[in-house]
């Protein structure tokens, strides 16, 4: 990279791909190095390369017993809708909801998302942002003017950005960033759910 280059490559959607680039990736590398306190550094030279160094904290050694514990685990089981182009999420995501005695279905991009919710009842969807063809905007959008009290969590890369910019698209009810773990899943799953009522009888 030019000096130039190497100094904007941090910024969010700086990018020198033109359109085929989002200028997000090494913004959201360096958002998840902040938030766990650590620093990144960029050398480059032209011609030669890049290298790039990430320095963490050590950990005190205190960590907490328990993640979770089974009491953080869903007292009822939802019909939930994945809506996800890259297998390997979808993959993690619905062994995640699996594994609390959700039921899941998975649609690997937006068109295929509404033409499962269009015949089928779900209790809640989570999807993806940037997905080709079909944005999750879009299907956020779509699914809320047809079923107003389906919750929609929105599982993106961009998720940090967009909360911290207060950017929330319309449908969504709640926006959460990638990587997640369960108990982030579980507690945006239990926030949505009580605000919908949904699974309750």
């Amino acid at each position: 990279m030019t000096e130039e280059v190497r100094q904007r490559c941090l910024e969010p959607f700086f990018t020198t791909k033109g359109e085929r680039g989002t200028g997000m990736g090494l913004a959201m590398v360096y958002g998840i190095v902040q938030r766990h306190k650590g620093t990144m550094e960029i050398d480059s030279v032209v011609g030669r390369g890049t290298t790039v160094i990430i320095r963490l904290p050590v950990s005190s050694g205190h960590l907490p017993k328990h993640t979770y514990s089974t009491t953080d685990r869903p007292t009822r089981s939802l019909h939930v809708l994945v809506v996800e182009d890259e297998p390997a999420v979808c993959e993690v995501i619905a062994g995640y909801l699996g594994s609390d005695g959700h039921t899941v279905e998975v649609a690997h991009n937006g068109l295929e998302a509404l033409q499962k919710f269009e015949t089928n009842r779900f209790d809640l969807i989570i999807t993806d942002r940037a997905m080709p063809a079909m944005s999750g905007d879009h299907v956020a959008a779509v699914i809320k003017q047809m079923e107003p009290h389906v919750p929609v969590i929105m599982l993106t890369g961009f998720g940090d950005l967009m909360n911290s910019a207060g950017e929330r698209p319309f449908g969504v009810d709640l926006i959460l960033g990638k990587p997640v773990t369960i108990a982030q899943l579980r507690q945006a799953i239990s926030q949505v759910t009580a605000r919908s009522k949904v699974g309750q009888t």
